[in-house]
């Protein structure tokens, strides 16, 4: 293997199997997939999730930006690096630790360039979109519970909504209680929810049907994803929202199916009157 990096014997097994826990629910970003999609210039490559890797976990900080950069200099699409490569990448990182490739704080690290790759992508990506925005202003508050530390796959489900034209409340941490003001204060079109443990499940059920009652949109939807939906497919019946999605792009896509759906048979408006 390229690295030639082994984990240290230092880290017990009582460590590393929850480590090894954390790293499956929490790293890996799962809202999103890899999926055969067109795209308006070239399809990133597997061989490029490698790259990518490979740089993330060098000393060299700024080699992730360098070699994304230089791959879009080389018309390879935007769009693919955010819903193929970077989750492959992610994906790959647990796959070199459980080989013993990488350690985790290698992990650790890797995902966090990642995460500062999106943000220093973010103006390209957001901004770059060609095709014609929405005539509506659409609007998603996109969380995750209190306490979870999964944040990638939220990241870039954040950024793709943004992309598409929607306004986007989302923050690293949110107490229930900014959830609820967030809802009564702002016109919230979809709320959704990423969810990584069952445990959560009896909670958030609660905390959804709460957000329902004080959303200043009476008809506000709300979506379930996250690490547990792959384990859970029938997730948004446990938690009484009304669809889940594991995709960035499929979430958008039926997201704005639903709203406007729901506009065409009653003749609301999306946004909140003024």
């Amino acid at each position: 293997m390229w690295t030639g990096v082994q984990v240290q014997d230092t880290i017990s097994s009582e460590i590393s199997t929850p480590l090894h826990e954390a790293l499956v629910s929490h790293v890996i970003p799962q809202l999103i997939d890899t999926a055969v999609r067109v795209y308006t210039k070239k399809t990133m490559l597997p061989t490029h999730s490698v790259a990518l890797g490979q740089v993330c976990v060098s000393p060299d900080l700024a080699a992730p930006e360098a070699y994304a950069r230089s791959l879009l200099t080389q018309d390879f699409d935007i769009e693919s690096l955010y819903l193929d490569t970077i989750p492959e990448t992610a994906r790959l990182f647990h796959d070199w630790w459980e080989a013993d490739d990488i350690d985790f704080i290698q992990v650790t690290s890797g995902i966090f360039r990642l995460e500062e790759l999106v943000y220093s992508l973010s103006a390209e990506f957001v901004m770059g979109l060609q095709k014609p925005k929405p005539a509506n202003s659409f609007s998603a508050l996109l969380v995750r519970p209190p306490g979870a530390q999964h944040s990638l796959g939220l990241l870039l489900l954040s950024q793709y909504f943004k992309r598409y034209g929607w306004q986007v409340f989302s923050a690293n941490q949110f107490t229930e209680e900014d959830m609820a003001v967030a809802v009564r204060s702002e016109w919230v079109d979809l709320l959704g929810i990423s969810v990584s443990e069952d445990r959560q499940i009896p909670t958030l059920k609660k905390t959804i049907a709460r957000l329902r009652k004080q959303s200043g949109n009476p008809h506000m939807l709300v979506m379930a994803g996250g690490p547990l939906l792959r384990l859970q497919p029938n997730l948004a019946e446990l938690l009484g929202a009304d669809f889940s999605c594991l995709r960035a792009d499929q979430a958008h896509a039926q997201a704005l199916e639903k709203i406007q759906q729901y506009q065409n048979h009653s003749g609301v408006r999306s946004i909140r009157e003024p």
